[in-house]
């Protein structure tokens, strides 16, 4: 029985993992004018392409499926 739910699991996270056919995405901002104005702290929110966003989108009445939090790409600093 053990075997059953682990394949069902693993046929299932492929199916919700796999890109919608009908995607079109899109981008408000220019990546490298993103780049420039990001400030630690700031949350990014990104629609996805796969199965398993929509279902999250749908879920949490949201436009966006997930989140990112922009940390910065400064190095440690030193005490």
């Amino acid at each position: 029985m053990n075997r059953f739910f682990t394949f069902l699991g693993k046929r299932l996270a492929l199916y919700l993992n796999a890109p919608r056919q009908d995607y079109a995405g899109f981008s408000v901002a220019n990546a490298s004018i993103l780049r420039q104005h990001l400030r630690p702290g700031d949350v990014l929110l990104v629609e996805g392409n796969s199965r398993i966003s929509t279902a999250i989108k749908y879920l949490t009445q949201s436009t966006w499926s997930h989140a990112a939090l922009y940390v910065g790409d400064e190095g440690p600093k030193s005490l």
